[in-house]
Parts: structure tokens; sequence; C-alpha cells
């Protein structure tokens, strides 16, 4: 795949501009793929969670069938959201004004004073159902919708992202569970500047997260002795571009192993893990530092290692989901998901949860962290003179692409300290808001 994103400039006000804002509504997220829910969130039939695709209020339920749906959160009559709560178990919703009634397929099954409203012939339910995304689909228990009656099916809109998602949630033998309901945050920040640091940005790491550094929560080279014979003084990374805006940093230990390992799971796991992924995916997990990435346009994940999280020698690994609702040009509304395998050792349970809130948690370290310097982007691109000031990302150019031989899939770079994927996140951006 040729690198279609190589000559990117930016202006800074897209990410302070009002007008930007509403057209990126438009033309992005009443377009696009979104992620919504995780299918371990709604078990069991009348399960739902409350949820946003833009700025739209959504519910996204299990019906009495076991079907998942999304139904957009806001009666047909006058407009009032049906559902206040985060979470449930319902059959229907009831609007509170008029008192209208759903079923959870998105059917209207009840009005209220119907005859003395509307008259003896009463009036066509059946034509006024909740209106519902044109397609909705999942992967690897990743719930998904859009608006979008055109757009492509889930697979073809992944494309080789497919295969760097089965590398994280796809690897367990009994999948993955949200650790109880994801924690929502409110950030004065335009929604894309997370999102470009997600989607792989390891030329940050070691300036804003210097604190972790001198902390002891990366590996030191004592850390990494004690897990295998040490190779090199730094980390090696790779950088992906799956088309579509999607990307992914895959960074690794600097360890000689025979076979592959999974340092921070319980070795127990690691036999799954074999079964599971293809030789070229197992390359991909053995050894790693941290994997992160981003589903264009406001999806990102992490797969992160962390040492001495209770005491020392402790490791751990943990996996996390952000979503990113824009509420304004300089307001995000962000849902936070820890995900642990099911059936896991308790003990280790404990310990990844604890390197997940020490670190990347939404109180962790490392997000307070970057959260500084997004608020403070989005603050300087309202500027006057700053607004027409352009960004220039050129970071990583030379890095020589990765031998198709090496199995992995999308336009893939040997180098880490990079902007690769942000020229991919706003080449899409870019091409979707020309």
């Amino acid at each position: 795949m040729a690198d279609a994103s190589r000559d990117v400039t930016v202006p800074r006000r897209v990410w302070a501009d009002e007008d930007v804002h509403r057209r990126e509504l438009v033309r992005i997220f009443k377009t696009c793929w979104q992620f919504v829910a995780h299918e371990s969130e709604i078990p069991e039939p009348g399960d739902y969670v409350t949820r946003r695709i833009g700025r739209d209020s959504v519910i996204v339920t299990r019906d009495e069938t076991g079907q998942v749906r999304v139904l957009l959160n806001t009666c047909r009559h006058r407009g009032v959201p049906l559902c206040r709560a985060d979470r449930g178990n319902t059959s229907h919703f009831r609007c509170s004004y008029h008192g209208w009634t759903y079923a959870n397929t998105g059917e209207l099954r009840g009005v209220t004073f119907q005859r003395d409203v509307y008259g003896k012939g009463g009036i066509d339910k059946s034509q006024l159902g909740l209106f519902q995304p044109a397609q909705v689909d999942s992967i690897y228990g990743l719930v998904f919708a859009t608006w979008d009656p055109e757009a492509p099916s889930l697979a073809d809109y992944l494309g080789p992202m497919r295969w760097y998602l089965h590398t994280v949630f796809g690897k367990f033998d009994h999948g993955l569970e949200v650790v109880g309901p994801p924690v929502r945050t409110m950030v004065r920040a335009n929604w894309k500047a997370e999102g470009e640091n997600l989607s792989g940005d390891g030329y940050h790491t070691f300036v804003t997260h210097q604190s972790a550094v001198e902390l002891g929560l990366f590996a030191t080279q004592h850390d990494l002795a004690e897990m295998a014979e040490v190779t090199g003084t730094r980390f090696t990374g790779r950088t992906v571009h799956c088309g579509n805006g999607h990307t992914m940093r895959i960074q690794r230990m600097p360890l000689q192993v025979k076979a592959p390992a999974y340092f921070g799971y319980p070795k127990e796991m690691w036999d799954e893990f074999d079964r599971n992924l293809s030789e070229a995916q197992r390359e991909a997990q053995s050894c790693l530092s941290v994997g992160h990435g981003s589903v264009f346009p406001n999806m990102s994940f992490l797969e992160n290692f962390k040492t001495n999280v209770d005491k020392k020698g402790d490791h751990a690994r943990y996996i996390r989901i952000t979503l990113r609702y824009p509420m304004g040009p300089a307001m995000t509304e962000q849902l936070w998901f820890l995900l642990q395998p099911r059936h896991a050792d308790a003990d280790w349970l404990r310990l990844s949860r604890l390197a997940y809130l020490r670190t990347n948690g939404p109180a962790g370290m490392f997000e307070v962290d970057d959260t500084e310097n997004f608020v403070g982007i989005t603050e300087a691109a309202a500027g006057t003179v700053a607004a027409d000031l352009p960004v220039v990302l050129e970071g990583g150019l030379h890095h020589p692409p990765t031998p198709e031989e090496a199995g992995w899939p999308g336009d893939v770079a040997d180098g880490d300290r990079t902007e690769k994927t942000i020229r991919a996140f706003h080449g899409r951006w870019q091409e979707l808001m020309a």
C-alpha cells in the first residue's frame, strides 16, 4: 500500500474553528463507521447502554431475540430523549413527555390517548419507529455503526486494521469483557488532538512522560535482563497506515527470545495466544512494550506493559479503549474502557487494573501529562495569528518500508519516532472534508 499521506500540511484553525467543527459533524461523523459499545456490556436480552455517534445520543441494546441494535435516542413525536440512564435493562422505552412507548427493537408500540388525539382511525405506528443507523456490525465483540447506507461493509472499512485488531482483541480463548461501566470525562480540547497522539505518536513519549521514566514505570535494563537476553539499548518500533485513516504503532522491547514471549500476561495464557495468532501476529505481540492505534475517526485502543506495578518485579499488561465525542471545537466528551480477559487469574487481573489506573487510566500519570498538551493545542489554535499558521508533518519520511515478507499488512515502516500515522489521520480527514 502506497503512502498516500506523505505531504500533509494542516492549518492550526482546524483544532478550534466553529465552521470546521460543524462540517466535521456532517462529513465525518454522519458517514464513517464508529465504535459504540462492547458486546460484553449488554450480555442479556434487554440490556442497554447509552452512547453517541458524533453529537447524536443513541441507545445500544440487545433485543429479546438477542440481536444487537442501535437506536437514535429521541422520540419520534416531539424529540425528547427516551433514555436518560447510562445503562440498564428494559424491553421498552417510554417517553417522559407524552408517554409514547417503543420496544427495544425500535418499534412504536404504544401511543397514549390515541383516539382522543388522533381520531377514530388513530395513527399509523408502523411508520413511526425509532431511527436506526443504516448499518450495525461487530468484530471481536466491538460494535460499530454508521448512518450511511452507501458506506462499505465494516470489514472493508477496516481493511488491514482487522489484522491488528485481532492481535489485541482476538487472541483470547474466552474473549474480553469491559470492567465496570466506562468512565466519562469532559476535556477542553478538540477531539482530534488525542486521536493524533494515539494514532501512533512515539515521538513525544520520553519528553512528555519523563517523570514516569524517573519513577521506574518503564522497563529498565535490569528489568529487561530478568525477562530475557537484552540485545540492544533502545526500543525498536513499527508504524502502520491501514487505509481510511486507521493506524497502528507497535513498540517492541529489545529482547532476544527463542519462542514468542508475551510478557505481562500469565504464562498459562501464552499457549492460547500461540493458537489464536498467525506467525506474523505472534511476532507483533512477542516482547511487546506498547501497541496502540486508532480506528478513524474517534476510537483509539492501547495495550501497554508496565513493570514494578505493586512491588518490585511485578509486571502486567492492560488493554484500554478510548472514545471521543466532538461536543464543540474546544470540548470533547471522552469514554474510557478497561477490558480484561475472561477467566484470567484474579491476582493478575488486580495487577493489570492497578497498572492501568496509575498510568493510562483517566486520572493516570500519562493521561494528566498528555491532556495538558491537548488543551494547549486547542487554546493556541484559537489565536488570531496562530489560526492561519501551518502545522507541517514531516517526521519519519525517511523511515524505510518494512519488507513485504514480514507478513504485516498495510503500509508498514520501520521507525518509531515519526509523524507517519498523524499524516495518515489528517490525510483521511482532508479527503472527507474537501
